[in-house]
């Protein structure tokens, strides 16, 4: 059996530690949290992972959605030891923690159990829209008992015949007084009916008679599995159809929802009629962070999977004849430093992101956000690769845990919004309709920690550094430049963001690893040689320097010559 999960602590505190721009949160606060939080992970969801793969989430005639054994007892733990409201303001119930602090503790949920963090997770995506948007009569009754974790939430998005094109959307809202009754059918709904709260809270898309086409016609809906009252709650016309069988995250319910059956689904309006596009994006951007900080979480269990087998595993002999751990193996070792040097460049940009919200930079978090759920995700994918890999013959069995996380790893890039989506909304939207100015502060800090590198003195390690400023500073320049001429020339091509948009995020976002670990290695310079793990980071961030940053130059060559093949290819060449 494997060992349970363990919250990277001392690699997560140097990652905040990188990401904070104020004192967010006291030291020992900050402590306290995560060893809670990483007990809790340890002890409460890491064992239930492996058990809830294999189970999965059942749904029943005379129950509903009944989850895996063990659910229901550690998300009734969860919400009593207050960790639905650990970054939820004072004043609507919550601890009022930093946003930043909330992200670390995001990451621990993913990295023990993907499925169950997934939960938690949508309510506070809720929270947040409902508080931003929703009317005082709204906020009052729903916002208290989602902050307790006595009720959940879920987002009802999309359909059938929609998928990402929400504008399709045909779930109708016809006003009945003072609320509203919905028609329609959901699908892919993430926890859209299961047993762990006693009420289920469904933020919902549809349209209204009379509505304009498209997306402009679109409203958002507070519709609750039950409906309360004087008297307590009351079935609402909303149940689960099926439940999707997935190759991944299956103790998580995917639910096909059906609204109406019986007449409507009795809902409420959140925001102004034809508003539930800019409600939905409150949402969204919420868990798309999100997407990123359990994907970072993924990658770290990969990785702990992946050296805890390649340092048991025995496989060749050493010159003396006796056989030696596979840890020893060159290639080995490259894989492992791959998933360990790409897994704290995610996590770091994660809590740098996390860390704009906490000061209201709101342009720094809206450029890095795309970034973060769509790099982070692919990451994950391609360490939890990796850790297959290591684990060879035995990472390809079912009863292996890495052949789960590698499952569970792949819907992040499809989550929220595939990876081409945060692609086109972070070159589109976040550089060339902002004119470069959010992407020139974040180039501007690049080049000043590469100088910084560059320029520290007095060790051998920074000698064995002068790669990755020199790197770092190379890439930024070229960036700059290739930003410069794509919003320049999106008037005359305006095809061409799109033909180019993929391959400008991986660039940007392993250029931005390459920054996150010359900060990391300008700490380590900091303690050396004082602390003993100064040298483990130092080699790190060489690594990263000499295997990780170079696949910049292959992001590069396409964006810069690239989209014409793809803007040419015709479906049937493909």
């Amino acid at each position: 059996m494997p060992t349970p999960y363990e919250a990277p602590l001392a690699m997560m505190r140097l990652a905040l530690d990188q990401a904070r721009t104020g004192d967010t949160d006291g030291a020992l606060e900050t402590d306290a949290v995560l060893e809670a939080a990483a007990r809790f992970a340890r002890d409460v969801l890491s064992p239930l992972n492996s058990a809830g793969d294999a189970t999965s989430s059942q749904l029943t005639a005379a129950r509903g959605v009944v989850t895996p054994e063990g659910f229901g007892e550690a998300y009734r733990r969860f919400c009593a030891d207050g960790w639905t409201a650990l970054s939820v303001p004072q004043e609507l119930g919550g601890q009022g923690l930093s946003v930043l602090l909330g992200a670390a503790v995001t990451e621990i949920w993913g990295g023990a159990n993907l499925a169950f963090a997934m939960c938690p997770e949508s309510a506070a995506g809720a929270i947040e829209a409902l508080r931003l948007h929703a009317p005082a009569a709204i906020r009052e009754r729903y916002i208290p008992p989602l902050v307790s974790g006595r009720w959940a939430a879920a987002m009802d998005l999309t359909e059938p015949q929609s998928g990402s094109d929400l504008s399709t959307l045909r779930t109708m809202a016809r006003p009945d007084g003072q609320s509203w009754l919905l028609t329609g059918r959901k699908i892919f709904i993430s926890w859209g009916d299961h047993d762990l709260a006693e009420n289920i809270v469904h933020l919902v898309l549809a349209r209204t008679p009379g509505a304009p086409p498209g997306l402009k016609g679109i409203s958002l809906f507070v519709v609750p599995k039950r409906l309360p009252g004087e008297r307590g709650l009351a079935p609402n016309d909303i149940q689960a159809l099926s439940l999707e069988h997935k190759m991944g995250i299956r103790a998580s319910p995917t639910c096909v929802m059906a609204l109406g059956e019986g007449g409507g689904a009795r809902g409420w309006l959140v925001g102004p009629q034809h508003g539930g596009m800019a409600c939905l994006f409150t949402m969204m951007n919420q868990m798309r962070l999100g997407v990123g900080l359990h994907s970072t979480g993924v990658a770290e269990r990969a990785w702990q999977l992946a050296r805890a087998y390649a340092q048991e595993r025995l496989q060749g002999r050493d010159s003396a004849g006796a056989q030696r751990p596979i840890v020893e193996h060159a290639d080995v070792r490259r894989m492992l430093l791959t998933m360990k040097t790409l897994t704290h460049a995610a996590r770091c940009l994660a809590y740098t992101a996390a860390a704009a919200l906490d000061i209201q930079a709101e342009r720094r978090a809206a450029l890095l956000t795309p970034l973060v759920k769509a790099w982070c995700s692919d990451v994950a994918v391609e360490v939890a690769s990796l850790g297959v890999q290591v684990h060879g013959g035995m990472g390809y069995m079912d009863d292996s845990e890495i052949s789960q996380v590698y499952r569970d790893a792949r819907i992040g890039p499809i989550f929220e919004g595939t990876n081409f989506i945060q692609a086109q909304d972070l070159l589109g939207r976040k550089v060339i309709r902002d004119d470069g100015a959010a992407l020139e502060q974040l180039l501007g800090e690049m080049e000043h920690a590469a100088h910084r590198l560059r320029d520290h003195r007095g060790s051998r390690s920074a000698v064995e550094l002068a790669t990755l400023a020199a790197s770092l500073l190379s890439e930024v320049s070229l960036l700059r430049r290739a930003a410069r001429r794509l919003i320049h020339s999106h008037g005359a091509q305006p095809d061409l963001a799109s033909a180019v948009a993929y391959p400008f995020l991986q660039w940007l976002a392993v250029v931005a690893g390459g920054w996150q670990w010359a900060l990391t290695a300008l700490q380590a310079l900091e303690h050396e040689p004082a602390d003993d793990s100064a040298g483990a980071l130092v080699l790190g961030a060489r690594f990263y320097a000499t295997h990780i940053l170079p696949r910049a130059r292959a992001h590069a060559a396409a964006v810069e010559g690239g989209a014409d093949v793809v803007a040419s290819a015709r479906p049937a060449q493909l």
